[in-house]
């Protein structure tokens, strides 16, 4: 958290800075954007497998999403700040497994976060309409709550798959790379990609395996990194410029 607050007195003091040593008014655009998130040993690894000489849990990464409003305020010709409010869902397959018999079982288990990014983000020119972006910086994460997943397999045989938040708050880092094309009338169409990688595991997960007559129970841990990339995709609405005239079509009653 200290080194958050750091950072955004570090993006508002700069802002000051080159509002103040440039001419450029200070301009702000709201747009919205959905990121598919891609499964995949990108930048961590997708799975997780935890097991002992009994059971074993394996968790796979599946194509998740998120979406949310964005907000960009552009303090110089080439740079601005970006933040927003997303909400992120990853979703996972888990496979269940008793190793000293024949017995397994599949369910999926999704984990909701909230997220609010705060970027300083760069652009290149490339022709009169097409920009390329670069952005850097950490995001606040809100997790609501633990999550638990059932698999009965038979009468006997009951699998339980767990995930719960290690806190409410937590901190992650992100970046983004992409092109956007601007419009003066119809406003900024971007598409890129992201990549987010937590400060610390986002989920504590546990597998378990009961005997429901002899309600003998077996339970194993182990940790989530929540890393991923993304594809994005954002519209940005045009910038509306206030107009004032001077002629009055009609005269003013009192």
């Amino acid at each position: 958290m200290k080194n958050f607050l750091l950072f955004i007195s570090f993006i508002i003091s700069s802002s000051n800075v080159f509002s103040q040593n440039t001419s450029l008014p200070v301009k702000a655009y709201f747009g919205i954007q959905y990121k598919p998130l891609i499964a995949g040993d990108f930048i961590g690894s997708s799975r997780l497998s935890i097991k002992n000489d009994t059971i074993q849990g394996e968790f796979t990464q599946q194509l998740g999403a998120s979406f949310g409003g964005v907000i960009r305020v552009q303090f110089k010709k080439n740079i601005a700040i970006e933040t927003g409010i997303n909400q992120v869902q990853r979703n996972y397959n888990i496979q269940f497994s008793r190793l000293d018999s024949a017995i397994t079982a599949t369910k999926s288990l999704k984990i909701i976060a909230f997220d609010i990014p705060v970027n300083l983000l760069f652009f290149v020119k490339l022709s009169n309409k097409i920009f390329m972006n670069t952005s850097l910086g950490p995001s606040f994460v809100f997790n609501p709550s633990n999550v638990q997943t059932n698999a009965l397999y038979n009468k006997y045989n009951l699998f339980r798959g767990e995930g719960r938040m290690r806190s409410v708050f937590s901190m992650e880092m992100n970046a983004n790379l992409g092109f956007e094309y601007r419009t003066e009338k119809s406003g900024f169409f971007y598409i890129g990609a992201s990549a987010r990688v937590p400060f610390k595991p986002i989920f504590d997960v546990a597998v378990s395996h009961e005997n429901t007559i002899t309600h003998q129970k077996m339970v194993l841990y182990g940790n989530m990194s929540g890393t991923y990339i993304s594809f994005d995709l954002r519209y940005f609405f045009p910038f509306n410029k206030y107009k004032t005239s001077n002629k009055l079509n009609m005269p003013i009653e009192q």
